[in-house]
């Protein structure tokens, strides 16, 4: 008896270890990159393992922070909290070198340039432009399939595709556009308005909605009834009121 309530013990103790075992395995991480935009050097990298992080993005002499993409959210302040899921995952914090980005404008005149980045993929569209359309347009202002825009003659309205598919991955919709190296948030929409003379760096952002999730939960329970009548839906509603705003979904 004693034999086999020792046998019992030890093979007790194996499958715990072992289902310890494949919970450390499984166990995800975050890779953290600091990187040039748009194509330029990893500048530093570590891993966040274990629990959750709260990471500043690092100073870099001669180069400047623009935003982290964290796991397929944009935080544009220094400051984030990266917290490890199930499986492995990526956050970066982009950064432009200091006297990068915008400069004076050629004899041509002064031009915008546009990018576009996924979001949930943390990748700029190498060899595409994010530009649909442009007014007022002709051959001297825009071509098809470029991603300059010449504004020495005048403002410019640039409307973005409303989704882009970037390789290897399937089409993605449009979130909203960001002029960068400043502040001040571009107005919402799928249309970006360049002043004249503007010779900003503009990045037309793509991805899933991000409050999906919250929408449909909100509509399941505005459609259905608890035990006692109708739910109480207002915590939800406040919570996709919040994620819209933070996402930049209220347009």
């Amino acid at each position: 008896m004693k034999a086999l309530d020792k046998f019992g013990f030890l093979v007790a103790t194996y499958v715990l270890t072992a289902v310890a075992g494949l919970g450390v395995a499984h166990a995800g991480e975050v890779t953290v990159k600091y990187k040039t935009f748009p194509s330029g050097p990893t500048l530093d990298k570590n891993i966040v393992a274990g629990g959750c992080d709260t990471a500043t993005a690092d100073d870099f002499p001669d180069y400047e922070f623009l935003f982290w993409d964290n796991q397929g959210t944009i935080v544009w302040t220094k400051t984030t909290d990266i917290c490890p899921e199930s499986g492995d995952t990526t956050a970066t914090a982009w950064y432009v070198p200091t006297g990068g980005g915008p400069g004076g404008c050629p004899d041509t005149g002064c031009y915008i340039t546009t990018f576009a980045f996924s979001i949930d993929h943390d990748e700029i569209l190498a060899k595409r432009t994010p530009i649909a359309m442009v007014s007022p347009d002709s051959p001297l202002i825009w071509t098809t399939g470029s991603s300059t825009v010449n504004t020495a003659d005048g403002p410019e309205s640039v409307s973005a595709f409303s989704a882009l598919a970037f390789p290897r991955r399937s089409a993605e919709p449009f979130r909203y556009w960001q002029q960068l190296g400043t502040s001040t948030e571009t107005t919402p929409g799928i249309v970006y308005n360049a002043s004249q003379n503007s010779t900003a760096w503009v990045v037309a952002f793509y991805g899933p909605d991000p409050c999906l999730a919250l929408e449909q939960e909100l509509q399941s329970c505005e459609d259905g009834d608890g035990p006692h009548g109708h739910l109480n839906c207002a915590p939800i509603g406040k919570a996709l009121q919040l994620c819209e705003k933070e996402n930049r979904e209220t347009q």
